[in-house]
């Protein structure tokens, strides 16, 4: 396959550069772009003036603005969930396993921000399109798949049992991040934040361990 793309009549653009090499460039630029301005002011020419190249090139790797914005939603919950991945304690007691999980990923979110509310928008924006909705809902069954991975490895790992299902579990522990993480980029307050994250850790710990009641957890507590 030809990895060159020409761009103009007599120009060809980046031709030693792969084509997902320069696709995930440009993807890279709009993330950057996206997190800066938020998504009504990230036109398609301030994102390929970021990545460095010109608007047609934009265009023959995906097509408008939207499709654009779908593949950065997407790449955005592979990074979300390689981070989770990660992240997964090597502690040998359950309890251990679940702080050093939650507390790590948390660390993430404070670290940049705008990335969620990056992130937040566009979820919000796929919702609104009833081409792209069910790209939002993937994005959550994605995280609710992966966390309920490191769940079970965890349990497996520790040889301790889980009073609940691994996925109403993630479930739960997907409710409250996103509860904490739009109050974070509300208010910024990193000390409330910290309090609520120990918080949530007590609960999830309560719900993994039995300590906690389990009428909450609907049909799918055992």
């Amino acid at each position: 396959m030809n990895n060159s793309v020409t761009v103009e009549k007599g120009k060809t653009a980046m031709a030693h550069v792969g084509i997902d090499e320069r696709r995930g460039a440009i993807l890279a630029a709009a993330v950057r772009v996206l997190a800066r301005e938020g998504i009504a002011a990230a036109t398609t020419r301030k994102i390929a003036a970021e990545a460095d190249v010109n608007q047609a090139m934009l265009g023959y790797y995906f097509g408008s603005k939207d499709e654009l914005l779908f593949a950065v939603l997407s790449e955005m919950m592979r990074q979300t969930q390689m981070v989770v991945l990660a992240n997964r304690s090597t502690d040998t007691t359950l309890r251990g396993m679940i702080a050093e999980s939650i507390t790590a990923f948390w660390a993430t979110v404070e670290r940049d921000p705008t990335i969620q509310i990056m992130q937040l928008e566009l979820t919000l924006y796929a919702l609104r399109q009833p081409e792209s909705a069910w790209l939002a809902q993937q994005q959550y069954a994605g995280y609710e798949a992966v966390i309920a991975q490191m769940f079970q490895e965890g349990c497996a790992q520790t040889g301790t049992p889980c009073a609940v299902p691994y996925d109403a579990l993630a479930r739960f522990v997907m409710a409250g991040l996103d509860g904490m993480i739009l109050q974070f980029v509300s208010d910024h307050d990193v000390g409330c934040a910290r309090r609520a994250l120990a918080q949530l850790i007590a609960a999830v710990t309560a719900l993994a361990e039995g300590t906690a009641p389990l009428a909450t957890m609907g049909d799918s507590a055992v």
